[in-house]
């Protein structure tokens, strides 16, 4: 699909308020910050990480008409999931437009595999959804949300609902879900209370994004990266190499699981409470500390404890786009200095002032910083994604049991279920904290045509021997603990 000359483009207007409202738009406005670089760099890049495939099961008779009818209602209810991003048919058009298409019917595809042995049977259905939720998207012909039914047995249904990476975040993921099985509850005559009217739709962000994001508020927010990426590029070496590694293998991810237990778990939670802070915190303190060691190895003293990992912020710090299903959320740079000398405390300490600081200033998108700051780096994650430096990725998530259960509509047990996409972490190295009641677990992934098991196994032990160390002996330096 082109841009046509008639469609209308609404451009946004100054504004200074941080509160994001409805604006009076056609059906096309700008593209977000983030949305623009993938569009101008990457448009026709399939990256496996750019299709997000969300899984449903659900166990009990399933009304397929009434779960199709509320796939619709949900696509009526979130613009985001009827956008496109058409090209420019015309010498002077708009280059990256958002194009809001008017709700049309869509038929839930139903996938089944019965010549399948019924003990079989699941797997072979999630890896058919598997592999149709990993064909690429036409970001111009759309449509970038793509629901499909996978039938195990009359009493067994698998929905995937997957999405291009451009409208869809983490955040939008609950939203999605609640919202979906809200409407399908509703549709059965469940006393549920109805979904309420959203304020704000995520091109009334988009538009908002580039009306505020200019002069002094773009300045203020520019300040600060400017000032805390000095010296290093936005996207940041991780400075972590394995002397030994493998060869002849082909790119692909490798999973490690490091439970900690409970009771290192109670002591990194004690000592986050101490430090008026969280256990997400004590572990990214871990990591760094453990990169620390590594680092000085490769890079000697003066460089080891610059240390630089990549994670997201959520950005949804306003509330009128808390239950807004968009790509909202951006990468950002967490950078620590740190010494031999530094004491755990005392890292735990700078790495809370990191975060806080950069939750602050995560209303400017990465992609904007990396435009005004290391215009090298705009783009290089699309168009020469082997330059990109090998960074590390730290997340910390909370796994379903801390979290309010799925709403189950009458006769139905419903639960995530997982579909067995591809995945090759940003990077080279993945490190995702799982919060749970009572025990906290670490897992690393890592491109095990980068790292090898063993390096990628004593990296993961160091990052629990400082947690284990420094919640012992919080006063205990870098050089103490190591």
């Amino acid at each position: 699909m082109t841009t046509p000359a008639t469609v209308r483009v609404t451009r946004p207007t100054p504004n200074t308020s941080t509160e994001i409202s409805a604006a009076e738009r056609g059906s096309a406005v700008p593209a977000t910050h983030t949305q623009e670089e993938r569009l101008l760099w990457g448009r026709h890049v399939h990256q496996v990480n750019n299709n997000i495939a969300l899984g449903l099961r659900f166990d009990g008779p399933l009304d397929v008409p009434l779960l199709e009818r509320s796939l619709q209602q949900l696509s009526e209810r979130h613009e985001t999931l009827r956008t496109v991003f058409p090209e420019a048919d015309r010498e002077g058009a708009e280059q990256h437009v958002m194009l809001l298409l008017p709700p049309q019917a869509q038929r839930l595809p139903v996938i089944e595999a019965p010549d399948v042995p019924d003990e079989e049977r699941l797997q072979r259905v999630l890896a058919l959804l598997a592999e149709h939720a990993n064909q690429p998207f036409d970001l111009a012909a759309g449509p970038l949300f793509r629901p499909v039914l996978g039938k195990v047995s009359d009493t067994l249904h698998v929905l995937s609902m997957t999405t291009d990476h451009i409208v869809f975040d983490a955040w939008s993921a609950r939203i999605m879900i609640n919202d979906l099985l809200t409407l399908y509850a509703t549709g059965q005559g469940d006393d549920v209370a109805p979904l309420p009217e959203l304020p704000v739709q995520f091109p009334d962000f988009a538009l908002w994004q580039h009306g505020h994001l200019v002069g002094q508020q773009l300045d203020r927010q520019l300040g600060y990266w400017r000032r805390q990426l000095d010296g290093i590029t936005p996207i940041p070496s991780s400075g972590l190499a394995d002397p030994a590694p493998p060869t002849g293998v082909e790119p692909g991810v490798t999973k490690l699981l490091e439970p900690l237990g409970a009771d290192l778990s109670q002591k990194i939670e004690a000592l986050a409470l101490g430090e008026r802070t969280t256990s997400a915190v004590v572990i990214a303190a871990a990591l760094k500390a453990a990169m620390w060691r590594l680092r000085r190895e490769s890079l000697g003293d003066a460089e080891a404890g610059d240390v630089a990992t990549f994670g997201s912020l959520a950005n949804r710090t306003r509330p009128e786009i808390d239950n807004m299903v968009g790509y909202v959320a951006t990468p950002a740079t967490f950078r620590t200095r740190f010494t031999s000398q530094t004491t755990f405390r005392r890292l735990i300490q700078q790495e809370a002032q990191t975060l806080f600081h950069a939750m602050r200033h995560q209303r400017i998108p990465f992609s904007l910083i990396l435009r005004e700051l290391a215009p090298e780096q705009y783009g290089v994650r699309f168009r020469k994604p082997g330059d990109v430096p090998i960074y590390l990725n730290f997340d910390m998530d909370m796994v379903e049991d801390t979290r309010e259960p799925l709403l189950c509509p009458t006769g139905l047990d419903v639960q995530p279920a997982g579909i067995p996409m591809p995945e090759v972490p940003r990077g080279g190295l993945r490190v995702i904290g799982y919060q749970r009641k009572d025990d906290i677990a670490v897992e690393l992934r890592y491109r095990h045509d980068l790292y090898s098991h063993s390096w990628a196994a004593a990296f993961l032990a160091s990052v629990r021997t400082f947690l284990a160390r420094g919640t012992a002996e919080a006063d205990g330096t870098m050089e103490d603990l190591a």
